[in-house]
């Protein structure tokens, strides 16, 4: 039932998305202004990771870059749209997505050089469409089969089927995209099939044993699966930043945390990824989804105010 709500729900969006870039922009300036004017969409939220992420930046700084996340948080919903009708490859073309040539390099050469590879992701420029990853590159060792998208499943069943109506246009087969709560268990059931993995590692931990360490001088707790199953596999572990660098163009920048994750410590690969995430959000403060709530472990949170 919520499978066909949610392709009766979709099928005229992939109408509009058929309409050019630059139309669907005209589009997102009104559901900025809606979202940021109108709606105050998620304000609370918002206003308190930015006093908690910059206490030393004045009132008017942290305003600025709430208008400037606003604008990207519209931009990034039409994009999804407009990406629903396009391949990989078109997107490539355009010159919306690229993947720099150092990025390349080391993807390859993780996927050759290990077992399996576990990516680390964040909620960072279109996040949404960089599953098409294979098609960004202009030489990769690994094809889309290969990979897997974890993602933390939804309460309401509709967004639920939503979601995975719009993202298996971008994944083929069944074991392109996991839930998070049965990663794991996959991972060590099919240990001897090699294959990239993809986890948004920025999402607040509902549970298990979550990694604390301190993060834009918060307190914050970490998801540990995706280090503790590298660690167990012998597993390379990379991170992905998506960055924004213009509208309608982000660029893939890859750095690797380490060839051999059973080589490291303890909370290691965690707090490197937490440091590179916490570095590339501080050179474009927009560029990450701060209406999500991320600190759900500190007080402001247990305010319904600051809640909503």
């Amino acid at each position: 039932m919520y499978r066909v709500l949610a392709c009766l729900i979709t099928a005229p969006l992939y109408l509009f998305s058929l309409l050019p870039l630059r139309v669907h922009y005209l589009f997102a300036d009104i559901i900025t202004w809606l979202l940021r004017d109108v709606f105050k969409y998620r304000r609370g939220v918002i206003d308190t990771n930015l006093a908690g992420a910059f206490p030393g930046k004045t009132q008017e700084e942290r305003d600025s870059i709430r208008r400037d996340y606003y604008q990207y948080l519209g931009d990034v919903v039409v994009e999804i749209v407009w990406a629903m009708t396009r391949s990989g490859e078109h997107i490539r073309r355009k010159g919306f997505y690229t993947v720099d040539p150092e990025s390349e390099h080391l993807l390859n050469d993780a996927w050759n050089n290990s077992p399996s590879v576990v990516t680390l992701l964040s909620h960072t420029g279109n996040w949404e469409i960089a599953s098409d990853l294979t098609a960004y590159m202009q030489r990769h060792d690994f094809g889309p089969e290969d990979m897997t998208v974890t993602y933390q499943t939804l309460h309401s069943p509709l967004s639920e089927q939503l979601f995975r109506v719009l993202r298996r246009k971008r994944l083929r087969g069944q074991e392109n995209l996991i839930p998070s709560h049965r990663i794991l268990r996959y991972m060590l059931q099919n240990r001897s099939s090699k294959r990239m993995y993809f986890f948004i590692a920025d999402q607040y931990p509902y549970e298990g044993s979550p990694r604390t360490d301190t993060f834009l001088g918060l307190e914050t707790e970490w998801h540990s699966g995706a280090e503790a199953i590298a660690r167990k596999l012998h597993l390379a572990v990379l991170y992905v930043y998506l960055d924004r660098v213009k509208r309608g163009g982000y660029v893939m920048k890859i750095s690797q945390i380490c060839s051999d994750a059973a080589l490291t410590a303890e909370g290691e690969v965690t707090d490197a990824y937490a440091a590179l995430l916490e570095k590339d959000i501080l050179s474009r403060t927009y560029n990450w989804l701060w209406s999500h709530r991320r600190w759900k472990n500190l007080w402001p949170y247990n305010c319904s105010k600051n809640g909503k």
